[in-house]
């Protein structure tokens, strides 16, 4: 069996960004359909838009990882479109939301077409990405996956030290602690005599790059046997028609796929937590004690739960992961632990009893 450092499973953007950090180290990604060639980051628009809303925790996370982003791209060559985007309120209830979110907004922005413009938006493409972001990849559906002493052995062909997953919504290992929500987002392409001063988002993102208009929405929670449809087609029309009038479109492309959200929206990236050792190291956490210390599964990784801003959260996620793994540095409010410590409050003492 060949051996690895880092076995990466899950080809997606997360899985892609995960392996280029740890590229100096020997890394293998591994997916059944290659690199961002199918689900929700083969689907993705890929928009770099910032979050509008009051200065929390989420928000300021949000637009800190859009303003890496364009940084990380540009220093690979690769386009961002960044043309500026303007955030439209959605109805008379958002209008009045807009105004008390005005104060709190850190970004620079000016009042434009209705909205809020930020300078930083803009977009890039999937295609692109995966061309210019080089990493060791195998194409192969996993099957098999246990733990053999310090080691990890994948489909009984690969070992390695590491394991990182980066499924998505799909589960390769029971994490009691960590649950994550599909939510179907699709995006149609075509072209259009449409002139646009800059991007848009309002029940949708609208983008022009040369002669293809892209059109995408995140809308349907737990929609499993959603996929690609005219009827979507004609409900994402509608929404970019209430940004501007588009009569002429000629569509190209419908692509969808299964976006993969936490329950409190933020990424859950770190160590995976051993939830029996830590449940017995700390009998009080079910009671609403903090743990004093949690046991980690050896050499078991994960990053999930990107949303819809896969192209951004992904990229601070799998910087900061490598920091963790490398320099033991603090994953914050992304940590897997947070999400323990709520779930052991709750499902905890029922967990024990099974």
């Amino acid at each position: 069996m060949k051996p690895f450092d880092f076995i990466v499973i899950g080809g997606g953007i997360a899985g892609l960004l995960a392996s280029y950090f740890l590229r100096e180290f020997n890394t293998l990604l591994i997916d059944e359909d290659g690199i961002l060639t199918s689900g929700a980051s083969a689907a993705a628009g890929a928009f770099l838009f910032p979050k509008v809303g009051f200065d929390t925790k989420y928000t300021r996370f949000i637009n800190n990882a859009i303003l890496e982003a364009f940084e990380f791209y540009e220093s690979l060559n690769i386009s961002t479109y960044k043309e500026g985007v303007t955030i439209l309120p959605r109805n008379e209830r958002d209008i009045e939301k807009f105004k008390k979110y005005e104060k709190d907004i850190k970004l620079p922005f000016k009042k434009r077409f209705g909205g809020f413009f930020f300078k930083d938006g803009g977009v890039v493409n999937p295609q692109e990405v995966k061309e210019k972001i080089k990493v060791d990849y195998e194409v192969l559906k996993v099957e098999k996956i246990f733990q053999d002493n310090s080691f990890w052995v994948v489909n009984e062909r690969f070992i390695a030290k590491n394991i990182i997953l980066t499924t998505g919504h799909k589960s390769l290992i029971d994490i009691p602690y960590i649950s994550i929500r599909p939510i179907w987002g699709e995006r149609i392409e075509g072209e259009a005599s449409l002139n646009l001063p800059c991007h848009f988002h309002k029940n949708c993102s609208l983008s022009k790059i040369g002669n293809i208009v892209k059109i995408g929405a995140t809308h349907k929670r737990n929609c499993l046997e959603c996929k690609e449809n005219e009827e979507e087609v004609k409900e994402l029309l509608k929404k970019a028609n209430e940004i501007t009038g588009i009569k002429d479109f000629k569509l190209s492309k419908i692509l969808g796929g299964f976006r993969a959200a936490s329950v409190d929206y933020f990424p859950v990236v770190g160590n995976v937590i051993d939830v029996n050792e830590t449940l017995k190291i700390n009998p009080k956490v079910v009671k609403g004690e903090v743990p004093k210390t949690f046991s980690y599964v050896k050499g078991l990784y994960i990053i999930n739960g990107m949303g819809g801003r896969g192209f951004s959260n992904a990229l601070v996620c799998a910087r900061a992961l490598k920091e963790h793994i490398v320099n033991n540095k603090d994953l914050g409010v992304i940590d897997t632990k947070r999400l323990f410590i709520k779930w052991a409050r709750k499902e905890g003492e029922k967990y024990l009893l099974v």
